[in-house]
This record gives C-alpha cells, structure tokens and sequence, in this order.
C-alpha cells in the first residue's frame, strides 16, 4: 500500500507559520509550536529558515505572491476596477476568521526589522500602484482610496462585518466618481 506523502517540509514550515502568525500573532507564536504543528525537526526549520525573522519575511514574501496572483487574476477578467481589492478582502471575510491586515499586524509586532518593513512596503507599493491605475493616473486619489482601505481593514479587524466591505467599496467609488 503506498504511503501518502507529505508535503516538503519548507511548505509545512510555511502554512504552519502563516496559519499561527495570523491567527495569535508573530510574537505569541514560538517556534517551537510551529516544529510541533509543521511536525518537523527544529534542526529542519532552522535549516530553511535561520532566524525566526527570516521566517516571518517569507511569510509576508508567501501571502503577498498569493495576494499578487489574485489581484493579477482579476485585473485579466475584469481590468482595473477599483473595486477588485476591496472584493477580495470581502472574499476572504466570507471565509471564516479575520484578524486584520497581516502585512499592518507584521509591522506592528516588527517594526524595527528592516526586511519586515520592506516587505510591507512592497505590498503596499503594489497596492498603491494598483489603486493608481484605478484612478487613472490620479496619484492623490490614488492616496485617498488606499487611506478607505487601509481603514476598512482597521474596522473589519474589529468588528468583520461585511456590510463594511460594501460601504468602503462604494465610497472608494465615489471618490473615483464611478458609482455603483
């Protein structure tokens, strides 16, 4: 009878980390949960992964490709509405269990990391660019909406209702004066 496989221990460290990162955050997730929920070797995480900050860089480096291939995909259906990001984020509230933008929580818990920060200024430069060719170029505008979304996910953080979502995409409609 043949054996079902694992998946490579680098994609076990990853999901286990992304999972426990999110949900308890970056400083309340020792790494030693994670080799137990990854059911790996400490030596085998630390072989991938040499700091525990390193691992929360690939973390960020992980959602934000996943993110950036959503985004990609829906701009090939749908062109640049500006109201992709704000769909995605009702997407993923619909899911099940929010707790707020990773990208913001990663700052807020590794402020001081250097590789953090650029990562999530990676992300947000993505999604600036992206409300930018929303608004046609409109790089105060641009601004703006990114100021509705960043809030949205604040609001969504504390209280995940998706009605926000619907509210945050109609003013960020507004403001580019494309109603409904």
């Amino acid at each position: 009878m043949p054996r079902a496989t694992k998946a490579p221990a680098r994609d076990r460290i990853l999901t286990t980390a992304r999972d426990l990162f999110y949900a308890r955050g970056i400083s309340a997730t020792g790494i030693d949960l994670i080799v137990e929920q990854a059911q790996i070797a400490k030596a085998s995480l630390y072989h991938h992964f040499p700091s525990k900050e390193q691992l929360v860089v690939a973390y960020l480096a992980d959602l934000r490709g996943q993110f950036e291939a959503a985004l990609d995909n829906e701009i090939s259906r749908r062109g640049h509405d500006i109201a992709i990001p704000f769909d995605l984020l009702d997407i993923t509230l619909a899911d099940g269990e929010f707790f707020g933008c990773p990208f913001t929580n990663a700052l807020t818990e590794m402020p001081t990391s250097a590789p953090v920060v650029d990562e999530v200024r990676k992300y947000r430069a993505r999604m600036l660019d992206f409300f930018s060719s929303a608004a046609q170029g409109d790089a105060a505008l641009a601004r703006d909406i990114m100021l509705v979304y960043d809030g949205l996910f604040t609001s969504c953080k504390l209280d995940p209702d998706r009605g926000r979502v619907r509210d945050a995409r109609d003013l960020a409609r507004r403001l580019a004066g494309r109603e409904g």
